[in-house]
């Protein structure tokens, strides 16, 4: 009997156990069948991650501020009414209109290949007479843009102080060459420029070693039969920047000696010595076609068929094209901009005789004569150059 009761309990157990396992099954089965479930579950949570990754996608096209302005790159040829000019325009700019600027030292050959190409973008005064065919042929291409005159008009050429003409009772300075009127006249007055290296020679300055007029005043000069070159009487000499040779053409007007040189103007000598340009041929559309010819194979002693005065004409600004789409805004205000012969030759004197450079001669512009600025610029451009003034 103890057997028996063992054995029932025993097989109750087993029975139990059977059913159990049984149920576990029938739960696994259960679970299998709510995977669905799960996946939508994994579902919401894709879509959930992506909500933010098009939104990280989507701020920089709303929010992200204007790029960094590129810098304006102003032609620096080196001579006074440039630097004036470039020194009003780039303080407009950077304080008006929020471009950084650049001011670029180079000759007129480097500006030549720079302007075209946009390494340079401004040249505020381009004496185009001297590059005729360039400016036309760049212009032609689309490659440059004018902007109008910076000032109406402007003369270069051969001078000599007047009181080697006249004389200068004042500083009891006598006439030494009364007749001398033409540049052909200074064949007969060698012995009145002597050259400081060779008194047996005669001196000419001519313009910046660089500048196109270095070449042309050559090439004419030595059609005149001048120069020693071509067997005449006077060693050009040529300057490496306009402060060397305003000093020596300033230091000879103020001991009262003869000197001859190429200048132009407007600028600050001429508007403060008294100089006399000398004559030449006149100026022809036929004659000045001979002297650029002359430029194309140049060498020291080369001659033209002929030789004239430079013309005298307005000056223009001339952009490279580039700047229209980069900075339109900038290339409006550009265009608007005028000085004016007279104010340049006022400007070039007051930077001069008060010992100011162009940057402090540009401050000085811009707060005594508000009226001919404010006419350039819209006046919220305005206001901001007016409140850098400050």
């Amino acid at each position: 009997m103890l057997k028996k009761s063992v054995r029932a309990p025993l097989i109750g157990l087993f029975a139990l156990a059977l059913l159990l396992a049984l149920a576990s099954v029938g739960c696994t089965r259960e679970v299998i069948k709510e995977v669905p479930v799960e996946k939508v579950v994994t579902q919401e949570v894709v879509r959930t991650v992506e909500v933010p990754v098009e939104k990280i996608v989507e701020v920089p096209v709303v929010v992200t501020p204007t790029a960094k302005k590129e810098a304006i790159k102003f032609h620096d040829g080196q001579w006074q009414s440039v630097w004036i000019n470039n020194a009003i325009a780039m303080h407009i700019i950077e304080h008006g209109y929020g471009y950084p600027t650049e001011s670029i030292e180079g000759t007129t050959v480097t500006m030549q290949i720079a302007l075209p190409r946009g390494d340079l973008d401004v040249n505020m005064e381009m004496w185009r007479s001297n590059i005729l065919n360039w400016v036309n042929e760049e212009v032609a291409n689309r490659n440059i843009v004018s902007l109008g005159q910076i000032f109406e008009t402007s003369t270069q050429g051969f001078y000599v102080p007047t009181y080697v003409i006249e004389g200068d009772a004042e500083r009891g300075i006598e006439a030494t060459a009364p007749d001398l009127k033409t540049v052909a006249d200074l064949a007969k007055y060698p012995h009145l420029f002597p050259d400081r290296e060779d008194a047996s020679q005669a001196q000419f300055i001519n313009c910046i070693l660089g500048w196109r007029c270095q070449q042309l005043n050559r090439i004419k000069l030595n059609t005149y039969g001048l120069t020693t070159d071509v067997g005449g009487d006077y060693r050009v000499i040529e300057p490496g920047a306009a402060a060397g040779m305003d000093a020596a053409i300033a230091s000879a007007y103020k001991n009262g000696e003869p000197v001859v040189a190429y200048y132009w103007e407007p600028t600050w000598l001429l508007g403060a010595y008294k100089m006399t340009l000398l004559e030449e041929p006149e100026f022809t559309d036929e004659c000045w076609a001979k002297v650029q010819a002359a430029l194309d194979d140049f060498a020291d002693d080369s001659v033209a068929e002929c030789a004239c005065a430079y013309e005298s004409f307005d000056v223009h600004k001339y952009v490279s094209s580039s700047l229209l789409q980069r900075a339109p805004n900038v290339v409006g205000f550009l265009s608007s901009m005028f000085l004016g012969t007279q104010m340049i030759n006022d400007l070039a004197a007051y930077m001069d005789l008060e010992e100011k450079t162009a940057e402090e001669t540009a401050i000085y512009f811009l707060n005594t004569f508000e009226e001919q600025w404010k006419g350039w610029v819209p006046e919220d451009v305005s206001a901001k150059v007016s409140a850098s003034l400050n």
